[in-house]
């Protein structure tokens, strides 16, 4: 049977899109961000004012564009007219100032109760995580009560987004400012970056990381993420193949012997993706061949 291929629609416009139905007119949103849009706030609030909370005609929910729209503009008084007429805070708009580096914005939110620690969701960290390419953002967000060592469901943090991607610098940071190298499962992270990895593996492991910490051994998380096969970060390392880690953690003293929520030793887990130049590396180190393997 021959396959066609999918029909040459043209590109849809988004004025084109099925509207998302809300309680609130669609005509009287549009009025509503026209207005943010010039900067007319008199209209806007006049707006707001005329309208009955308890109306079936009415919800505030349905601001939500218009306030990331004042967001993105950095217009505090349209934020606070938002806020003032009920509109809750989620923690998409602080994600939303942090992205455009509004922190005008992320004032207002704080002066309103926002939480700074509130975690993005059940698997994500709060939004210090989500400014590490910025070490500017990421000292204002300390100053302000940000926890390096914040966790969500899992114990995943800012500090564990951090030694993901962000600078060495940040990292430096963070760890100054109250980062806790026993947390987060950072070693973990750690040979997860693409640069840079045994840097952070080094200054994680001075600061107190313990290289053979099992991922989420001390977690109720452990029991989300066993099948998943968790181990140490030598585990992690030579199932990625990342010879130059593996032979560094393995001079640290990294333990060869443990074993991972399956049962396998760092060197079964090399096997397994087949890097022979971890198998090697293992292999020396137990005073092993590979023709004895």
């Amino acid at each position: 049977m021959d396959v066609l291929p999918p029909p040459n629609y043209p590109p849809v416009h988004p004025s084109e899109y099925p509207q998302i139905p809300t309680r609130t007119p669609p005509a009287t949103l549009e009025i509503a961000r026209a207005c943010c849009v010039s900067g007319d706030i008199q209209e806007f609030r006049a707006i707001l004012d005329s309208q009955d909370p308890s109306s079936e005609n009415f919800d505030i929910h349905d601001f939500h564009a218009i306030m990331v729209e004042a967001i993105n503009r950095a217009d505090v008084q349209f934020i606070k007219e938002l806020l003032d007429h009920g509109l809750p805070m989620d923690p998409l708009y602080a994600l939303e100032a942090v992205s455009t580096k509004r922190k005008d914005a992320l004032e207002v939110f704080l002066q309103n109760g926002w939480n700074i620690n509130q975690p993005i969701s059940e698997l994500e960290p709060p939004v210090l995580g989500y400014a590490v390419a910025d070490e500017g953002m990421v000292g204002w967000l300390l100053d302000h009560g940000a926890n390096p060592n914040q966790q969500c469901v899992i114990d995943f943090t800012p500090l564990s987004r951090a030694v993901e991607s962000a600078p060495i610098s940040v990292i430096q940071l963070m760890l100054r400012r109250g980062g806790d190298a026993r947390k987060g499962q950072l070693l973990h992270h750690a040979i997860a970056r693409n640069s840079d990895s045994i840097a952070v593996l080094n200054l994680l492991i001075e600061k107190g990381a313990d290289i053979n910490s099992t991922m989420y051994n001390d977690y109720p998380s452990w029991a989300l993420f066993f099948f998943m096969g968790l181990g140490t970060a030598l585990h992690k390392a030579a199932e990625l193949g990342k010879v130059d880690i593996v032979r560094y953690l393995i001079s640290k003293g990294a333990d060869l012997d443990i074993k991972d929520a399956n049962g396998r030793t760092a060197l079964e887990c090399a096997k397994m993706s087949n890097h022979s130049e971890v198998i090697q590396a293992l292999e020396k180190d137990n005073g092993l061949s590979i023709q004895d393997a």
